[in-house]
């Protein structure tokens, strides 16, 4: 048997700890619950950061699908107000003569008792189914207003009867007529000859405009009076009065085809109303803007449209005179909802919008004031729309007569 000293029992010790490790073990550290609730901490930080971001992202989205959506009505609508601002009638101050008796020589002596304005073109706005003929009871199909106009535009055919070209490079002033109004319907006469007859129609409100050539102005055009210059009427007299525009819906019916086009082309898609209200600038003589086309009509040829009232020292009222502003509106659904609206099977939608159109924005009364029809109208335009669930976008402007000439 063994003995074990002291001495043994000191060597069988376990060696002592060195200092660094001592220093290192009493060290403070992360204990596991800190630990948890820093990582629960930071999963929730990471978390709120990743919704902010999908928020962001989202946002984003829906506003660049927005401006992508609405952008092509946004172009519309600013060559709508550039070409009405660009509006002339050529007015011009022509003696009233009264015939006298004959002088010595047998000529008629003619006596000057007044000046007049006179004008051999014309403006004309209102709602579209009064101002078309082919659009009269067709309220459903031609909703809101339509404008017709003469305006410095430089529009040619291009091609002369002999095939040649045409050199257009010094034309750009050339009178020519323009008209806009909206329309329902189909796209067989606008589509490309390239796409096949299976492709179904595509059904629309569509902002239209009307465009006839230079060489097909008829402002100085008189049928009855062809071969007679002496007796020929402008388009402004009573008897061929708006009928410069009358083949504005050729494109527009049935009888257009691919092969021969019409002068009414498609501008935007999904414009379902057009709002135009002539207006004089708010002066210490005028409190009334509105008061020359309170029922949205105005015909430059009239001495007053419906609603308006002449004075003693004014006689010819507006005739032949261009409304020193033209309060534009313009309400648009975007590709989505024009898809929707025009679904098959789904005409009942259709004709609530359309019956829902119909009434409206038919007085001008107190247009820019908060309670005025016009508001009132297109606040019950906007609540059904909202109701539909169809996306919209309203566009307003002001649009200044450049050409108007106005004095009180």
């Amino acid at each position: 048997m063994r003995l074990f000293c002291r001495k043994d029992q000191t060597r069988s010790r376990a060696p002592a700890t060195a200092p660094h490790l001592v220093a290192l073990l009493s060290a403070p550290a992360f204990t596991l619950v800190e630990l948890l609730l820093s990582m629960t901490i930071l999963s929730v930080l990471m978390l709120v950061v990743v919704n902010v971001i999908g928020i962001v992202q989202q946002q984003w989205t829906r506003a660049n699908s927005k401006v992508t959506a609405f952008r092509e009505a946004r172009m519309a609508f600013d060559l709508l107000a550039r070409n009405l601002s660009q509006a002339t009638l050529n007015t011009y101050w022509m003696a009233k003569e009264n015939p006298l008796d004959f002088d010595i020589a047998h000529q008629q002596r003619i006596e000057a008792t007044n000046y007049i304005r006179q004008s051999e073109l014309q403006f004309v706005c209102g709602r579209t189914v009064g101002l078309l003929t082919g659009a009269n009871g067709k309220s459903d199909i031609y909703p809101g207003h339509a404008v017709f106009f003469q305006a410095p535009l430089g529009i040619t055919s291009l091609v002369t009867a002999h095939g040649t070209a045409v050199n257009t490079e010094n034309m750009v002033n050339l009178l020519c007529g323009r008209g806009y109004f909206v329309s329902w319907g189909d796209d067989l006469a606008f589509r490309p000859a390239f796409l096949p007859a299976s492709v179904s129609p595509r059904k629309r409100y569509r902002l239209l405009e009307y465009s006839p050539t230079a060489e097909s102005n008829q402002i100085y055009y008189d049928d009855k009076h062809k071969n007679d210059l002496a007796h020929r009427a402008p388009i402004t007299d009573p008897s061929r009065s708006r009928k410069w525009f009358a083949d504005a819906l050729k494109s527009v019916e049935a009888t257009e085809s691919v092969a021969t086009h019409g002068f009414t082309r498609p501008v935007a898609d999904n414009i379902i109303t057009l709002i135009i209200s002539p207006q004089t600038e708010q002066s210490s003589h005028v409190s009334i803007p509105e008061s020359i086309a309170p029922f949205y009509q105005y015909d430059s040829a009239l001495v007053t449209n419906p609603g308006a009232s002449t004075t003693q020292d004014q006689p010819q009222g507006t005739q032949h005179l261009l409304p020193p502003l033209l309060k534009v509106t313009m309400v648009s659904l975007d590709s989505a909802a024009g898809e929707k609206l025009a679904e098959s099977g789904n005409e009942a939608q259709q004709q609530r919008l359309s019956t829902a159109l119909t009434p409206l924005f038919a007085s001008a009364a107190s247009y820019n004031n908060p309670g005025s029809a016009y508001r009132g109208d297109l606040a019950q335009l906007e609540a059904f729309l909202i109701k539909e669930k169809l996306n919209y976008r309203i566009f307003t402007t002001t649009v200044i007569m450049k050409q108007a000439r106005w004095s009180r």
